[in-house]
Parts: structure tokens; C-alpha cells; sequence
């Protein structure tokens, strides 16, 4: 069976041989191991494209809420939630908190005086009128805003601001602006010169009813009728007093004029309100801020408002001070925070908002231009403030005009009563105001 293989079978001699030979390589330590052959590397699939893998993103860190700009107001009733109105919707638009703080207008300096002596936080912001802004300036406690005032801004709220060439605070809306109001049950229409003024309001005195009240001797009621003669409390550099002028002596002349339609001993200015609130005062000279007390003591009394009238001597018609509201920047205030003041004060200052001051403040705005946007003629209070309000006049918060207004109080008494005659009077006010200033 043998025949058919492949390889041959092998002798019995080349056997024994083979077997002899096997065995010396035992005996000798085997055979030599094969040299090892290389194995073919296995083979790999070629990769095959899969979908793009992102990698995870880090979780988000927290980013803190910026720390709101504390703003102290001077305001109360609906002018101050106005304030506040104004305040969300900055908050809304810019992301930028405001916590808003009332304080009354004649305790904020003390309250920050107190916070100052016992170490609380301090407010970024201020918002309040031109006396708290002429306060403020005199205590050190406000820095220049660095925001420079739009070019229609009315000429009394930038110089009611302005000392030293800086503007110290942001005008925001105008204000405090003296009027003519008229009782049209016993008067159906304003006088439009001082010389009908004078004659109307002599005529309707009685021994129950007074023809004129007003503050008879305060200067803010008598600095109209001087502004209207052409003269002026400080000459044009706003540091020299300037009283003791002809202008001055003609205005105290017309002054003693009016006075003839006076209460008995002048009455006062608060017991001149409630004459004419109850219907016992044809006219009274007074500022927009007595409104409310006006409708507060009647609420029947027809009420009549005009500007201030015109002196035939002249021409010009009689300007009250114009006041204002402005935003004050605290004097530590800095860097970021800075900033962020800046942003709200350009905010207010935009012409959309601007628009909106008299709906929501019942003031005048800023800018010029803003008055025919806001339609301030539809309203009776702010059409008469607006006639005439680009030439009104304003007093800087500086020394001179501070002795200026204590000097005019001080001598007008003596004037009303007789003792002065207007010469003696404005000699006497420039001499004490001068002196005032030397202090």
C-alpha cells in the first residue's frame, strides 16, 4: 500500500543511520532552534469617517450683578416716583441698577454729613434743585460731571451751575420760575404791564379783599423788576455786585408801587396764600411750587396763570429766576461707576427722554428743543413758564450771589416801611453785600 505515497518508505540501513544520528543530536543538546520568522503585520481596516465629535464646553461661571449706583432724591410725592419711573426704564434698556433713596430736600446735606461721621455707605448720586446743588458745591461733597451740556440748554440752568468755569451739576429740567396768577372770579383775564398790574390791583382792594399778595421782602420777587429795568444783582463776571444802580433804584421804585395793593403790613407770604386761595386776593406773584398748596387750601378757587408782565419803561417784560433740577455726581465717585453716572446722565439728556420731563416731572425740560416735543403749551402752568424762558435769568452757586440774596432780604423791610427811600436802600444792600463778601 506503500507503492502509492508520494515520498518513498525508507531502507533498513539509511533507517538505523537516521535513528543513530537523531540520537547523538539528543545527547549533544538538540538540534539548534529554527532562526524565528517575521510574522506579517496584521492587517487593518481602513478607518472610516464618522461624525465630528465636540468636545464638552466648561460650565458656565457665575458673572456677578454690578453693583447699583446708589441715587440719593430731593423729591417727594409724584415727582419723585417720576424719579423712579425714570430710573427702571434706564435699568431696562442698559442693564445698570439704580437704587433709588428719598431724602427730604432740606435734610439731605446732614444726612450725609451723619453717613460721613459714622462710616454708611455714601450715595454715587444726587438729584435735587439748584440750592442743593449750590449746598453740596460749598461743602465739597460734588465733583464736575465731566458731561458736557447739549448747545439748546436753557442759558439760567447752565448758570445756576456754573462756578469757577465748571459746570457742577447736569441740568435735567427747568423750574421755580415765578408767575402771575389771578383769581377769575374777581379778575376774567391777566394785565400785560406792570402798569395795569398796578392799576387793576388797586382798584379790586376793599377792605375785605387784597388787590396783590406775594413775599413782598424777598429778593426773588423783587430781582424780576430789576432784570426788567436792565440791571442785574452781579455784573457780568458774576464775582462784583452790582445793587446800588440806577436799574435797582427805578426797580424799588416800582416795588413801593405795587406794594400800595398790599394786605395790611404786607400780610406775609403764607398768609398771602391763603387770601388768595380762599378768594380775599385779586393776583399774587408766585413760583410753581405753591401750586399744590393753592389747591390744597381751595379746591374751587379759578384759577388764572400768566407770565410776569411787561414794564412799558422798558419795553422788556419782568424775568423770573429760573431754577432748575439737576443731577450731581459725588465727589469720591470713579472709575467704572463713573462711567455708568455718565451713561444715565446722557440717557436723560437724549431728546426722547427729555420729551417726556414735563409728563412726568410737570417741569419745563432742559433743552430748548424739547419744548415743542413735550407740547408744553397744552398745559397752562408750563406754557407761561415756557414764554420768554431762553432770556430768563439765573443766579451761579458762588458767594457773591449767596450775599447778594441775604444783602436784598436784609434792607427790604426798611424800604416797605418807609424808613429807606429806594436811593438809601440800594446803597445799603451793595454795602452789605460787599461786606458779605469780604468775609
Amino acid at each position: 500500500m506503500w507503492g502509492n505515497r508520494i515520498f518513498p518508505r525508507p531502507r533498513p540501513r539509511e533507517g538505523l543511520a537516521l535513528l543513530l544520528a537523531l540520537l547523538a543530536l539528543v545527547a549533544c543538546g538538540g538540534a539548534p532552534a529554527p532562526a524565528p520568522t517575521a510574522s506579517p503585520a496584521p492587517t487593518r481596516a481602513a478607518a472610516q469617517p464618522g461624525p465630528a465629535v465636540s468636545p464638552s464646553p466648561p460650565p458656565p461661571i457665575a458673572t456677578p450683578a454690578p453693583r447699583p449706583l446708589a441715587l440719593w432724591v430731593a423729591e417727594e410725592g409724584p415727582a419723585l416716583e417720576g424719579v423712579r419711573g425714570l430710573a427702571r426704564e434706564f435699568t431696562a434698556s442698559t442693564g445698570t441698577p439704580l437704587e433709588v433713596l428719598a431724602r427730604p430736600a432740606d435734610g439731605l446735606r446732614l444726612s450725609l454729613a451723619t453717613a460721613t461721621l459714622v462710616g454708611d455707605p455714601l450715595p454715587d448720586l444726587f438729584w435735587g434743585d439748584q440750592e442743593l446743588l449750590a449746598g453740596l458745591l460749598a461743602d465739597g461733597q460734588v465733583q464736575p460731571p465731566g458731561v458736557v451740556a447739549p448747545d439748546d440748554t436753557l442759558p439760567a440752568l447752565l448758570t445756576a451751575a456754573t462756578a469757577g468755569d465748571r459746570l457742577w451739576g447736569v441740568p435735567l429740567a427747568g423750574r421755580h420760575s415765578l408767575l402771575l396768577l389771578y383769581n377769575r372770579a374777581l379778575t376774567p383775564e391777566a394785565p400785560l404791564t406792570s402798569d395795569a398790574l398796578i392799576a387793576r390791583s388797586r382798584a379790586a382792594a376793599t377792605k375785605d379783599v387784597a388787590g396783590l399778595v406775594m413775599a413782598w421782602d424777598e429778593a426773588r420777587w423783587l430781582l424780576p423788576w430789576l432784570y426788567a429795568f436792565g440791571g442785574a444783582p452781579l455784573a457780568p463776571d458774576d464775582r462784583t455786585i452790582s445793587l446800588d444802580t440806577p436799574e435797582m433804584v427805578a426797580a424799588l421804585g416800582l416795588l413801593r408801587e405795587l406794594y400800595a395793593a398790599a394786605p395790611d403790613s404786607g400780610a406775609g407770604y403764607q398768609r398771602g396764600q391763603r387770601l388768595f386761595a380762599q378768594g380775599y386776593a385779586a393776583f399774587a406773584i408766585d413760583g410753581d411750587w405753591a401750586l399744590p398748596r393753592y389747591r390744597q387750601i381751595s379746591a374751587t378757587l379759578d384759577l388764572g396763570i400768566a407770565p410776569l408782565p411787561v414794564v412799558p419803561a422798558t419795553g422788556r417784560p419782568a424775568p423770573g429766576l429760573l431754577g432748575g433740577t439737576y443731577l450731581l455726581f459725588q465727589r469720591d465717585l470713579s472709575g467704572k461707576d463713573l462711567e455708568r453716572a455718565r451713561a444715565f446722565a446722557g440717557w436723560l439728556l437724549a431728546p426722547a427722554t427729555q420729551a417726556r420731563i414735563p409728563a412726568t416731572l410737570a417741569r419745563l425740560p432742559a433743552r430748548a428743543s424739547a419744548l415743542e416735543a413735550a407740547n408744553v403749551a397744552a398745559d397752562p402752568l408750563l406754557a407761561a413758564m415756557a414764554s420768554g424762558v431762553a432770556a430768563a435769568p439765573g443766579l451761579p452757586p458762588t458767594p457773591a450771589a449767596r450775599c447778594v440774596l441775604s444783602a436784598i432780604d436784609g434792607w427790604l423791610p426798611h424800604l416797605l416801611d418807609g424808613a429807606l427811600n429806594q436811593a438809601e436802600a440800594a446803597a445799603a444792600m451793595q454795602a452789605e453785600a460787599e461786606q458779605c463778601l469780604r468775609l
